[in-house]
């Protein structure tokens, strides 16, 4: 029993209180009756699972999107953008809850492991690193993990239909990535890349959602503020965290698995090639008019804000739109020129009818012709 006396001094800590709050957790995962659940796991039923979580996902997400766009069509989100706004509060919930999930697991199962193995792993490049630290409790790795793995089977799906082919390949890498991460049972490793890539996306999902709904350009510092967050995250992640903390000890590791180290380095490779400051400079390369990209002109929103299948019908046909009013303006122009010349022929017409006529009353009368009186007439006239 713990006595007065050992308790500390000082302002109470906030952040124990809430891990205690989430204490119940821990009896889920060391429960006998959870282990009794997951240990027939084999190949057959992680298809098996895979494909319905896939089918959950899926169903799951459709209804969400759809009272999504019910409850949005009273907002001032333009009918284009609500699919995709639907989807990116679809992301921020499930990556909160896979990041608080994760959280908790690493400080509940993992790090109690990783402390009774502490000497046995050092932290140098060409021996055991603790990232490689192997699970001891497969069944219940696998089982949180095809959650996982089926949403970024899922998030690549939706990706290629929207025919943003680069994410989806994206994606597709990752998902490769953290299969040969399952079947190596890293777990260490598994638990911090997801929770590292789930807080980066957490923040680029919020600055995209932020920068959605509002499509006037007077507020284009945020916009640049919010694309400043972005690139910085991006660059505190992909520069300067997974390489050093991730891939280079994977490269170096003593125990060298080809599959894990050629996927995950050409994951990081198509996630340079797509980062936000390359879209920077392919925006102003390639977005010469504000019709060209889904950020209307701007740089900011062009990054923060994906394209999208919608938005690119709509900009199809405002496209076909604007070309044909021009084409009827330049039609009613070329109109006005010729409606001129036909009124023009057409009292040149009456001129000549009426000084006909002139000249046959004259003959009645017997003037005759006189060629003087005549164009005096047709110059009053």
């Amino acid at each position: 029993m713990t006595s007065i006396l050992d308790m500390k001094a000082g302002p109470p800590d906030y952040w124990a209180e809430i891990s205690n709050f989430f204490l119940p957790l821990k009896y889920i995962f060391a429960n006998d009756r959870f282990d009794a659940l997951v240990q027939d796991i084999d190949l057959y039923y992680l298809i098996n699972a895979v494909f319905w979580i896939f089918v959950a996902l899926s169903f799951g997400f459709y209804g969400f999107q759809r009272m999504f766009q019910f409850f949005l069509k009273s907002s001032n989100v333009k009918y284009f953008k609500r699919k995709q706004f639907a989807r990116l509060i679809w992301n921020i919930a499930f990556y909160a809850a896979c990041c608080l999930f994760l959280h908790f697991y690493n400080e509940f199962m993992i790090l109690p492991q990783l402390m009774k193995n502490q000497g046995r792993y050092a932290l140098f490049y060409s021996s055991e690193n603790l990232i490689f630290y192997r699970s001891h409790q497969t069944e219940k790795f696998q089982f949180y993990s095809t959650f996982i793995i089926t949403f970024y089977l899922h998030g690549a799906m939706l990706d290629f239909k929207e025919a943003d082919f680069l994410e989806a390949a994206s994606k597709g890498l990752y998902l490769l990535a953290l299969i040969a991460i399952d079947v190596y049972r890293y777990e260490n490793y598994f638990v911090g890349l997801n929770l590292t890539l789930g807080l980066y996306s957490i923040l680029t999902e919020l600055l995209a959602l932020l920068a959605m709904p509002n499509n006037s350009n007077r507020n284009r510092l945020i916009y640049q503020l919010f694309m400043g967050i972005r690139i910085a995250a991006w660059s505190h992640v992909f520069i300067n965290l997974l390489p050093f903390k991730y891939f280079m000890p994977t490269l170096f590791a003593k125990n060298f698995k080809l599959p894990l180290n050629v996927v995950i380095w050409l994951w990081y490779g198509l996630s340079i090639w797509n980062s936000p400051v390359l879209q920077y400079f392919y925006h102003q390369i390639y977005h010469t008019t504000p019709a060209d990209c889904s950020g209307e002109g701007s740089a900011a929103k062009c990054i923060l804000v994906k394209d999208s299948v919608e938005y690119r019908h709509y900009k199809t046909l405002k496209k076909a739109y604007m070309e044909v009013k021009l084409a009827h303006e330049k039609s009613t122009a070329n109109a006005l020129p010729a409606t001129e010349s036909a009124s023009a022929k057409t009292f040149q017409a009456i001129k000549c009818v009426m000084m006909l006529k002139r000249k046959l009353k004259r003959i009645r009368e017997g003037r005759g012709n006189e060629p003087e009186d005549d164009n005096e007439e047709l110059n009053n006239d």
